[in-house]
């Protein structure tokens, strides 16, 4: 799996966020894009999900534009709808997209074995902590079952047993999925991403790409030192 961003433009008004900007990611591994708030990060990922459009350039995934249903979005604030319960609101897209009653079921009950959120399925997301609601969050991605997850700041505001389980569960996920989590955390990039895709700059750009790991950790002062470009 692979998915290209080629001479991406893209603003509002006088304030270009994007110009000619490019980037590949590929599957079967955690993409994890660093960079400062403020740099266009979760821009990015509105445009690779299609939420917003582009003033001109290309994404395409496999060498084709998207198509539709290919990618489930997590925004940072999960977006989890308070008056139905984990299991509705992991059910909910599904129903909207008509699939089969005893096939949506199946879906439903194993993302929630998958997040470790299936003993909460009768409860209300007002009664969940910030994890657990991350977690129903990335439950719902997964059984819609597309090949595209992007995530944006999975684990801000959740402590830290909450960030491991979480991270568990994206390892897990990139092995068949091409996944992409957008995080201003150095020290998150260097813990979890299988590459680190460095963005910095007005109009931003991806200034390195570099394995995680031990390679990573072997470089985290340069790492800061990227962070920080303008």
């Amino acid at each position: 799996m692979r998915l290209e961003v080629r001479d991406l433009t893209f603003g509002y008004d006088s304030n270009v966020i994007f110009n000619g900007f490019s980037v590949e990611f590929k599957g079967s591994r955690l993409n994890v894009i660093l960079g400062p708030n403020g740099v266009g990060k979760s821009t990015l990922l509105k445009l690779i999900a299609g939420i917003i459009r582009p003033h001109s350039g290309s994404i395409l995934f496999n060498g084709e534009s998207i198509l539709k249903g290919s990618i489930a979005y997590i925004p940072q604030d999960n977006e989890l709808l308070p008056w139905l319960t984990v299991y509705g609101n992991v059910e909910l897209p599904l129903r909207i997209a008509g699939v089969n009653g005893d096939v949506r079921r199946m879906r439903v009950l194993k993302a929630l074995e998958a997040t470790d959120t299936l003993h909460l399925s009768s409860r209300y997301p007002k009664k969940l902590s910030g994890g657990e609601r991350k977690r129903v969050a990335i439950a719902r991605a997964l059984a819609s079952n597309t090949p595209i997850l992007l995530l944006d700041e999975p684990t801000a505001n959740i402590d830290p047993a909450g960030r491991e389980i979480i991270w568990g569960i994206l390892r897990e996920v990139s092995r068949e999925r091409l996944v992409i989590t957008a995080t201003h955390d150095i020290s998150e990039a260097l813990i979890i991403a299988d590459m680190i895709y460095i963005m910095s700059g007005r109009p931003a750009s991806i200034v390195e790409v570099l394995s995680g790991g031990e390679e990573a950790w072997s470089q985290s002062r340069r790492i800061i030192k990227l962070y920080y470009r303008h």
